[in-house]
């Protein structure tokens, strides 16, 4: 029999994936703190309007309240939902600044990913960055409880679409609600046992990992960044047909991953059998851009690379045999099933457990490859757009983060690291690494 426990239908609840979130936000929190944060840059020939871009983002802030909104918890149902007042209008910080030089602005745009926010209610702010050469960097620093990197991307689009005088007509393709997930329980129960079962068999063998430096306050990430051409991109594409028989990236590029973090990982670190590496999938339908745009709409994936399988192209064939699997298994929809029945426990207690996983080993790195974007557009607000990138934080365990996100014809790749995890040249070694072996 179908139990399904009621819920109050103009609520944002909160799906399985978002309490998984909030909890690594807390643990960050406490160990660097901030918490689980990261930046999308986009960078456009010319100065952007200042005054333009306070406007639309007031006009933005005024319709979306959920914008300022924080966790709470259904006193009847007891599932969590983003609570916030309906009414509530409170700017969205802009900060503008001028840059000496291309390096200075990477490094203030560094320093506002690496700054906590203000209060619990507020989840985006802006630094509009103008550099010499007749550029200017607008980055967005989100709270990963409230947006994902896709819908990052997206909240630039809606801005775009704002500035045109477009937001009536968008509006109300973003949904606002989400329902309460309290049913098919037999269906979440069952996806609990199959994730426990690989996570399990994952668990016979030692991760090999870095060491996490010391939680310290104030810890900061860092950042390199390579861009491909559109020529090297679509040879990278290419190259997976011809390499593991089916044209997916994912395999072929996380096994290059591994192989170029072979060299530091574990050494200086710890011993282990097996690379495990962390993704994320995007679970949104297609045509759903918009109305998925606030709070989370991924689920994670497991890789385990042998520690003996040093060949990439045979490595790559053994990733693709796992991501079959996967996928043949439904594991991102078991994931959100699994954690949706753990929004019961507080975050503290779902953060220690994450946290225990592989001897506290929760990965050797983290690995993003995204093939689609959020920003579909050529230019933004009036202006002709030369990139779009990622700076995300590296704030989970071992602090390492690969990620290489798709713009209009071209890859962005950038390892963040936890400063005091590796070397800044080795970070840049590692990067050019990855981006010649995508390439060759």
């Amino acid at each position: 029999m179908k139990v399904s426990l009621p819920y109050f239908r103009n609520r944002r609840y909160l799906r399985g994936i978002d309490w998984v979130v909030g909890s690594l936000h807390e643990d960050a929190r406490k160990r660097v703190g901030v918490g689980a944060v990261s930046q999308a840059i986009i960078e456009v020939q010319g100065d952007l309007d200042v005054t333009t871009v306070r406007s639309t983002l007031d006009q933005i802030s005024k319709r979306f309240p959920l914008i300022h909104g924080r966790f709470g918890r259904d006193i009847f149902n007891l599932a969590p939902y983003w609570k916030y007042p309906r009414r509530h209008h409170e700017s969205i910080p802009l900060a503008v600044v001028e840059a000496s030089s291309e390096h200075d602005a990477d490094s203030l745009l560094a320093a506002h990913v690496n700054r906590p926010f203000e209060s619990d209610r507020r989840h985006i702010r802006f630094m509009l960055v103008r550099t010499p050469d007749a550029r200017t960097k607008l980055g967005l620093v989100f709270d990963h409880r409230f947006l994902d990197a896709y819908g990052a991307e997206s909240f630039f689009r809606l801005m775009h679409e704002a500035s045109q005088g477009c937001l009536d007509a968008v509006s109300p393709r973003i949904r606002v609600t989400e329902p309460a997930h309290l049913d098919h329980w037999q269906r979440r129960f069952a996806s609990g046992k199959l994730l426990n079962r690989m996570l399990i068999d994952l668990q016979q063998k030692d991760v090999a990992a870095l060491k996490m430096p010391e939680p310290v306050r104030g810890r900061g990430a860092r950042f390199v960044h390579e861009a491909m051409t559109a020529e090297e991109s679509s040879n990278a594409i290419g190259k997976a047909f011809s390499e593991i028989g089916v044209p997916v990236l994912l395999p072929c590029a996380a096994a290059r991953a591994v192989s170029a973090l072979r060299g530091i990982v574990p050494s200086p670190g710890l011993e282990g059998d097996q690379y495990l590496l962390f993704t994320t999938v995007n679970t949104r339908p297609p045509g759903d851009e918009w109305s998925s745009m606030f709070l989370n709409h991924f689920s994670f994936l497991l890789f385990s690379a042998p520690r003996e399988t040093s060949d990439v192209p045979q490595l790559a064939g053994v990733l693709r045999d796992q991501l079959f699997s996967h996928m043949k298994d439904k594991v991102p929809d078991a994931m959100e099933d699994a954690a949706a029945l753990g929004r019961i426990f507080p975050r503290p207690l779902v953060a220690r457990v994450i946290n225990s996983m592989f001897k506290g080993r929760m990965c050797s790195f983290y690995f993003a490859c995204l093939k689609e974007s959020g920003y579909p557009e050529k230019t933004f607000m009036g202006k002709d757009v030369v990139n779009l990138v990622h700076t995300p934080l590296a704030f989970a365990p071992p602090g390492l983060n690969l990620c290489m996100t798709w713009y209009a014809d071209h890859f962005n790749l950038v390892l963040s690291y936890l400063d005091g995890t590796i070397d800044d040249q080795v970070a840049r070694d590692v990067l050019k690494q990855f981006r010649s072996s995508l390439v060759q």
